[in-house]
């Protein structure tokens, strides 16, 4: 309390009696609230401040007042929350820039006058005073005036200034700390995991989740709807994205991991949360939940639903006027006033995007658990848990038309285009996708997008696999399939044949359907997709249009390399989409000049003709004489040109996860010519290249790149298992075998005709 009485006594000290006595004690005012009314007033008039010292000073008062007057604080902020909010329904652009110039205006002297300082105080002031208030309980409106504070400063934080202010927050662990505690009350959950999902996404280090006092016991007590939003502060801490420090290339991240002390945090969180009990099973039933979003009968496109949800909602608004705060409705974040000053009311449209945001944040938290080290154990309790036929029944609510027709600009966002998928449900329709995507990848568990009848289909095709037979198909648990004639798998594909050429939603598509069959090739699943017309799609659309969305372009090569690798009948089907010359040409001048994008597809080629002439003898003939793809990358010239461009296009610098393939891909093509005594003649050829774009400028720089790549292939991957059991399964090539070759070409002996450094000159060991 001794603050409280030399604030006060500052205050009411003369202006000149305490500006004497500030020079001769070096003692004098330290904040706002210290300085009188006079003084306030006089700065407010003379430099226009639209009262911010005079409210700043208020809220300095209450920060320090146990019994403060709640309802007149709640103004005080109200008025702060209303200079720095648009009100107004959408204008022009000139109209809109000013509004948020005035707002970045009056935020920044706020700032400025220790207005945020005094916000966190208020914020934190029953744990910041006494002992003998330690124990008391927020009230209601207590609450909503932590609620308030905390949206404003989400305002704050999203500002132009807001990198500054977030730097220095994310320094007040103590602050952190005490707005965990404050997800527990429905009032401030939604507002506290804004304001912390802001702060740790500003934050250099990744939290880690430990450090937060009594956290098992938050999550445990959390009710579904706040774990959900909860799931938005997960999504940053179990996130890779930021734990390598921004750095994108492989090789730098690989320096970084080697580096003593690196400690990965992300895998951390994720053992902390696997480990509190119930916690993947909420979430899965948070995912799958029926409830969903406004559907209509005899509307076909999802904004048209939208659309009549929204004239239907402002249609009921405009008989409710609610004159003065409804306390027991009011929820942080959704609840807003709807003019300068207004009450603070529920807003209806605020509460269902809020909760189809909620659920985005599920699924893609869900999928985060599939991509941690702990991959393998979360595929097989989702599993457990039912999760695929949740998500299958979940697939038939979404409407993939977007629009009823293309021409209708009706309710077509402001400067969208006709061809514009933007929608509320884009978000978690892409979310649901990769989370498929994860749970597939090198999965013992992706039978289970198959129901039973599809099944049964899969295991009439495998009996006459052959060698390609698999003899897991038995062992799949039938309670945990999708219910129904179709399963998950097949529904994707169908919409996928229905997409336009164009659309976002290809890409992430064709992930789904590419990680199913990813991973040990399976004959029966190749067919079983064969007859739902999927190659002769992907293929067609590659043939007849001009692709320009380089990932729906990567991911539909990536889709027809899993497709037809090692099955000759899936070759034939695709030679009658090739069937023309000009078809043809089409199709390989495209796979050219997109070579990153194409190079997983190169690779499937060169794997199954491979396999053709040395394994399954009896297509010998049809892969050296009659198949057009396989007879054109057979030929030694194009093999030779495909390697020098695919070591041109990379180096060990801009190596990141998406091309690094282009270097396994040259290495199958001399692991191949390893085994049949050809390695030298490959590396002569290469040497002798001279290379007209690229990153290399002479054969001599080719060879010193290739070289480089090649060191940096050991080091990387003999540190990853998971990649390395994944390149053996995926080219049936064992793991041993890629490290003898590789071993063999980056050999230090100049006198090897394996060793790519014997055909470097010797001062190409230096730099170039």
């Amino acid at each position: 309390m001794a603050s409280i009485c030399r604030k006060r006594k500052f205050r009411h000290v003369p202006t000149f009696q305490l500006c004497v006595q500030v020079q001769y004690t070096a003692v004098g005012c330290t904040r706002l609230s210290q300085l009188s009314t006079t003084v306030i007033d006089q700065m407010n008039k003379n430099l226009d401040l639209h009262n911010i010292p005079e409210t700043i000073q208020q809220l300095d008062d209450y920060s320090v007042d146990l019994g403060f007057d709640t309802f007149r604080c709640m103004e005080l902020l109200k008025d702060v929350y209303s200079r720095i909010t648009n009100f107004e329904a959408r204008r022009n652009h000139d109209e809109r820039r000013d509004d948020v110039d005035e707002q970045a205006k009056y935020a920044k002297m706020f700032m400025d006058y220790g207005g945020v300082e005094v916000l966190v105080r208020l914020l934190m002031f029953n744990s910041l005073l006494p002992a003998q208030c330690k124990h008391s309980q927020d009230t209601e409106l207590q609450l909503r005036v932590k609620s308030l504070i905390l949206d404003i400063l989400c305002r704050f934080v999203s500002m132009s200034m807001g990198e500054e202010l977030s730097r220095r927050l994310t320094e007040r662990d103590d602050m952190l700390s005490y707005v965990f505690t404050l997800l527990g009350h429905g009032k401030t959950c939604i507002t506290a995991c804004q304001f912390l999902e802001d702060l740790l996404q500003a934050r250099r280090e990744v939290l880690n989740l430990a450090s937060i006092r009594n956290l098992r016991s938050l999550i445990i007590s959390l009710d579904d709807r706040k774990l959900a939003n909860f799931c938005r502060i997960l999504a940053v801490t179990i996130s890779d994205l930021d734990i390598y420090e921004n750095k994108s290339s492989l090789y730098a991240q690989n320096k970084q991991k080697r580096s003593t002390g690196f400690i990965n945090v992300r895998d951390i969180n994720q053992e902390l949360l696997l480990n509190i009990p119930d916690m993947l099973s909420r979430l899965v039933n948070i995912a799958c939940a029926r409830n969903y979003t406004p559907r209509f009968r005899g509307m076909d496109s999802e904004l048209a639903c939208w659309m009549e949800w929204i004239e239907n909602s402002m249609a009921d608004d405009d008989f409710e006027s609610p004159t003065i705060d409804d306390l027991d409705e009011f929820i942080g974040g959704i609840s807003a006033p709807a003019a300068p000053g207004g009450p603070m009311i529920q807003q209806s449209g605020l509460k269902i995007s809020t909760d189809l945001i909620l659920r985005v944040q599920v699924v893609y938290v869900l999928g985060l658990f599939l991509v941690g080290k702990h991959r393998k154990k979360v595929q097989r309790r989702l599993a457990d848990l039912h999760m695929v036929s949740g998500l299958s029944e979940l697939f038939d609510q979404f409407i993939w038309k977007c629009q009823s027709h293309r021409n209708n600009s009706q309710h077509r966002l402001r400067g969208h285009n006709a061809s514009c998928e933007c929608s509320p449900e884009v978000a978690l329709k892409i979310q649901f996708l990769r989370l498929i995507h994860s749970f597939c990848d090198h999965s013992d568990y992706k039978h289970l997008l198959l129901s039973k009848s599809e099944l049964n289909e899969i295991k009439r095709i495998n009996t006459k696999a052959g060698p390609l037979k698999i003899d897991t198909l038995d062992s799949i648990n039938k309670q945990l399939m999708c219910k129904g004639s179709r399963g998950l798998l097949t529904k994707i594909v169908d919409v996928m044949k229905k997409e336009p050429t164009a659309s976002t939603f290809r890409f992430w598509l064709a992930r789904a359907v590419e990680s199913y069959l990813r991973g040990s090739t399976s004959y029966c699943d190749q067919i079983f997709l064969l007859r739902r017309g999927l190659l002769q799609h992907i293929a067609s659309n590659i043939v007849e249009h001009d692709i320009r969305p380089k990932e729906i372009l990567q991911s539909s090569f990536d889709l027809i390399g899993e497709l037809v690798k090692f099955n000759v009948e899936a070759f034939k089907v695709f030679d009658k989409v090739l069937s023309s010359t000009e078809r043809l040409d089409k199709f390989l001048t495209t796979v050219d000049r997109n070579l990153v994008d194409s190079n997983m597809f190169i690779r499937s080629l060169i794997l199954s003709l491979e396999h053709f002439t040395s394994v399954q003898e009896d297509s010998y003939d049809y892969a050296r004489k009659e198949s057009p793809l396989l007879m054109f990358v057979g030929r030694f010239e194009r093999q030779m040109e495909y390697l020098q461009k695919l070591i041109i296009l990379i180096n060990v610098q801009n190596l990141t996860q998406e091309n690094v393939s282009c270097l396994n891909t040259t290495l199958v093509f001399l692991m191949f010519a390893n085994q049949k005594n050809r390695m030298p003649q490959y590396l002569r050829a290469l040497a002798q290249e001279r290379t007209v774009t690229g990153e290399c400028s002479s054969n001599c720089n080719i060879m010193k790149n290739f070289r480089d790549l090649l060191l940096f292939w050991q080091d990387h991957y003999l540190h990853k298992d998971k990649d390395c059991s994944a390149l053996e399964k995926s080219s049936r090539i064992s793991f041993d075998y890629w490290k003898l070759t590789v071993n063999m070409l980056a050999s230090d002996d100049r006198s090897l005709d394996t060793a790519a450094i014997h055909y470097m000159e010797p001062d190409c060991s230096r730099d170039c």
